[in-house]
């Protein structure tokens, strides 16, 4: 998968030539992954119907991305609502108490930045990662991805 920034396409493509030829595949793989997965965070505007094309157009936060894609379950709530409810629910699921209390300090003004939780508010909204990666790669680099992820 092409980067949606025509400009690291072409910094991929230099950096890809300065590489020697047996080392080219991996690289390739990788920078093909890395945009899917890049893309996939960026989603956003996508997965509200705000633009078609692959230029991607990021909100200053998720409040605006909610507001735009929220379903008649969730129409009683506002964005800014059920941001606070997805940021209580992330922290319950993560792993330890160590990284919860880390990730409540620094509080959902930076959470909204995070991956992590980016990717837990697309997931909420029934836009799953994996599903996506499917989507957007081969199938060699999709089973690759798979692969590297179970380890």
């Amino acid at each position: 998968m092409r980067h949606p920034i025509e400009k690291y396409n072409q910094i991929q493509a230099e950096r890809l030539a300065k590489f020697p030829i047996e080392e080219r595949e991996f690289w390739e793989r990788q920078f093909r992954i890395g945009n899917a997965a890049y893309t996939y965070q960026h989603q956003f505007n996508d997965v509200a119907g705000l633009n078609n094309d692959q230029t991607t157009k990021m909100p200053e936060n998720l409040i605006e991305w909610l507001e735009q894609h929220l379903s008649v379950k969730q129409e009683s709530r506002s964005a800014n609502e059920l941001l606070k409810l997805y940021f209580e629910e992330y922290l319950e699921g993560l792993p330890n108490d160590q990284i919860r209390e880390g990730e409540r300090t620094r509080g959902l003004e930076e959470a909204k930045r995070s991956w992590p939780f980016r990717r837990y508010v697309l997931e909420r909204n029934d836009f799953g990662m994996e599903e996506f990666m499917r989507m957007n790669l081969s199938i060699d680099d999709y089973a690759f991805w798979i692969d590297i992820n179970k380890q």
